[in-house]
Formats: structure tokens, C-alpha cells, sequence
């Protein structure tokens, strides 16, 4: 059997501008159970089953995480942490009245819903080491949210899933 291996392949055209850009590696998690919780903002809980580690080739290379979660709550705010290692990542800048309420990304859930809560982030690690990103999240107004799981009752069979993309620079 044969075998070709090379670094990189280069269009006849020549690389874009600042060359770079093709995917080195793609991992991915993928959560079919229910987990429910109750936390408030700063009592981020992980979302169990859902991190993933990679080790980057390079550390000019940057990693593009993508998530996509089915989240349910009953009148509640969702808030999703996107973290490397124990650093948040993807929130917006500046500064809120407390740390607690930063997140990559919130949801209102007015009544009984499942819906999807999805989000890409670039992330420049720098590093060759093994990177571990993973999820937490947490209500606001004191209810339940859950992953994969409608508050409202009834079985619906969904999953949730972490990807994360090595490109290089």
C-alpha cells in the first residue's frame, strides 16, 4: 500500500494574502444524555461530557471552537462559559457590574422551550501543548435550565455537540 504525506499543499495560484487558513485536525464531543441544573451566574456548572482537548502543531496556529447545544429553560436567562483550560473565552469586552454575568453567550427563554444555542469563537492559544476547551452554563431568575432536555416534560431524543478546529496560520 502507498502512502503520500506532505506539510502542505500550495494552490498553483500561490496562498492568500497572509497564507495559511486550511484545517489541521477537527475534534468534536458529542452529549446525548439530559443534565439540568439550577446554578445561578457564578455558580457556573461544566457541562459533563462536553470538552475536548487538542494539541496544536504549531503555536502560530489558531483553534476554531464551534458549539451547539440544545438548552432548555421555563422563563429563565441561559448563560453558556466557553473556557480554555480555566480561562473564559469569546465574551464581549468591557466590563459588566460583576464578573458573574459574563458569558459567551445568553439566551431568554420565555416559557416552556428547547431551542438551539450556538456560537463559533477563533481562539489564538500560542502554544503546542494540549489545550482543553470545554462548556459550563447557568440560569438566571432562580429556574432550571438543561442541555438536551425540555423543562416543559415529554422524551425528545437531541444531542449537543463541541467542535474544535486546528487552522493554520
Amino acid at each position: 500500500m502507498s502512502q503520500l504525506k506532505v506539510n502542505s499543499i500550495i494552490p498553483v495560484a500561490g496562498v492568500p494574502t497572509g497564507g495559511g487558513g486550511g484545517i489541521v485536525q477537527i475534534k468534536q464531543s458529542v452529549k446525548t444524555d439530559v443534565q439540568t441544573t439550577t446554578a445561578q451566574f457564578g455558580s457556573w456548572v461544566d457541562i459533563s461530557g462536553l470538552s475536548v482537548a487538542i494539541t496544536p502543531t504549531s503555536s502560530s496556529s489558531k483553534i476554531l471552537i464551534n458549539y451547539s447545544l440544545m438548552c432548555s429553560a421555563n422563563n429563565v436567562i441561559v448563560g453558556i462559559k466557553l473556557l480554555r483550560g480555566s480561562t473564559a473565552i469569546g465574551e464581549g469586552a468591557g466590563t459588566p457590574s460583576t464578573s458573574n454575568y459574563k458569558a459567551s453567550l445568553f439566551s431568554w427563554t420565555g416559557g416552556n422551550n428547547l431551542s438551539t444555542m450556538s456560537k463559533f469563537v477563533l481562539d489564538s492559544p500560542a502554544t503546542t501543548s494540549a489545550t482543553t476547551y470545554k462548556l459550563q452554563f447557568a440560569g438566571h431568575n432562580g429556574g432550571t435550565c438543561g442541555i438536551n432536555d425540555f423543562t416543559g416534560g415529554g422524551n425528545y431524543l437531541t444531542d449537543s455537540t463541541l467542535t474544535v478546529m486546528e487552522v493554520s496560520a
